[in-house]
């Protein structure tokens, strides 16, 4: 009996529950990733990770929590831009520049766990995918890689806002880069509308890739709001 049902799984059954094997165990990494580590920043020489002289107070801490409460309010995406935020509010403080850096690399840090699930998806001996969709996913794949260069661009960038240098032209790139990440993230996500992927191999990745793009537009917003 248990040997008649276990041949009446179709090879698509055994495609689907693989796929689904490997991205829950890819999104629970990266969810573990996200949980223990911090924002990242770009290079040594752009470090974004503020600290404060003196000690907080309590009233403080809710001050600068409000700050971005209320920031991120404004936003598209309110939610995950609190949550992304929030627990950088003492670096962040009450401070608008300090506010674009760090939704910057919470969109970096998205966009790099994003192209790192992907990568492990189609290096994996398991994923079979067939060429069509392989092909659809190495373009999602170089679409994260290009949003992943601008949003770097646009952090490092950041750091010479006060240099002696033309300062319109260097927002005017850094909006350029930002809204180039979103563009690039929408592409990857509608990539998978134009194909016949596998729906929990589409769902799984057009999840993630919209976590990024919320991210980054949220950026975006901080950005176009906040620097002139």
């Amino acid at each position: 009996m248990e040997a008649n049902t276990f041949a009446s799984f179709s090879p698509n059954h055994v495609l689907t529950f693989s796929i689904f094997i490997f991205l829950a165990i890819s999104s629970i990494t990266l969810a573990c990733d996200e949980k223990n580590s911090t924002i990242p920043t770009s290079s040594t020489k752009t470090n974004f990770s503020y600290t404060s002289k003196t000690p907080l107070n309590s009233t403080q801490k809710n001050n600068f929590k409000t700050f971005i409460k209320n920031s991120c309010n404004s936003t598209t995406y309110p939610y995950i831009c609190y949550k992304s935020l929030s627990p950088y509010a003492s670096k962040i403080e009450e401070n608008p520049l300090k506010l674009c850096n760090f939704s910057l690399s919470a969109a970096l840090k998205a966009a790099r766990g994003a192209s790192s699930a992907v990568s492990k998806l189609l290096k994996s001996n398991d994923n079979h995918l067939s060429s069509i969709g392989e092909g659809v996913v190495q373009d999602c794949f170089g679409n994260l890689k290009d949003s992943i260069e601008q949003l770097q661009d646009s952090i490092d960038a950041m750091t010479h806002l006060d240099a002696d240098f033309d300062r319109e032209f260097q927002i005017s790139n850094i909006k350029t880069w930002v809204s180039s990440a979103i563009t690039n993230d929408q592409t990857c996500y509608d990539g998978f509308d134009e194909m016949n992927v596998d729906s929990i191999l589409r769902d799984q990745i057009r999840r993630t890739v919209l976590n990024v793009a919320r991210k980054t537009s949220n950026a975006l917003y901080f950005i176009n709001n906040n620097i002139y």
